[in-house]
């Protein structure tokens, strides 16, 4: 199994144009619930469901009091757990008195162990995707234009998966799947696989090809 990711533009720190730098950022799958993560670490871990989300229950509220009281909490491998405060009432000058009302609780932050974070290094794989949430830039062809682009790449190729006609294109991945679902009813391709495994080809006789014979 893989971790997906995409690339997005990098914003110019002074607002000024020229070329951007592009970074990566990780698509999720899916959000676990308490539940569905109790359900996993019972059933790879073999142990019982109860005990486990009871468990983690118990280690939640005695971790909310002793952060609450000030103190740092180690989890093992996962790291430390500590809070920070802010001042509601700015002053630079240390011999001004702020008042214990003026100062509350504002984060609590989790500094990851090398050791957690070397086991998740090796753990991953990536591999690319193009996110269904990205912003996409305007495309300026027309459908006319990009079904020229798809029979040229199926003159070299046998077929064409969904993340390489967006590629091909620079549609958003909805705009990309409904063209190709589109071209499949005009009888232009053919669909072949289900799911991710879902790939195109060239319809030996498109209604084009036939009015010519």
């Amino acid at each position: 199994m893989s971790a997906y990711y995409d690339l997005y533009e990098t914003p110019s720190p002074n607002g000024k144009g020229g070329k951007k730098s592009l970074h990566a950022r990780i698509c999720p799958k899916a959000t676990y619930t308490k539940k569905e993560f109790v359900e996993r670490v019972a059933t790879f871990q073999h142990l019982p469901k109860n005990i486990i989300g009871a468990a983690l229950d118990a280690c939640i509220d005695e971790l909310c009091d002793l952060l609450a009281n000030g103190n740092i909490v180690e989890l093992g491998e996962l790291g430390f757990f500590s809070t920070s405060l802010k001042c509601t009432q700015e002053t630079d000058d240390e011999k001004k008195k702020i008042r214990s009302e003026s100062v509350q609780f504002q984060n609590v932050h989790l500094r990851i162990s090398s050791t957690f974070r070397k086991r998740i290094k090796q753990a991953m794989k990536l591999e690319r995707t193009h996110s269904p949430t990205k912003k996409s830039k305007k495309v300026k062809t027309t459908e006319e234009t990009r079904k020229e682009r798809l029979m040229q790449f199926l003159q070299k190729n046998v077929c064409i998966t969904k993340s390489e006609y967006i590629q091909l294109t620079g549609l958003t991945r909805h705009a990309a799947i409904d063209e190709l679902n589109g071209f499949v009813r005009q009888g232009i391709l053919r669909r072949r696989g289900i799911s991710r495994s879902t790939v195109y080809i060239r319809q030996e006789d498109t209604p084009e090809e036939k009015s010519r014979l």
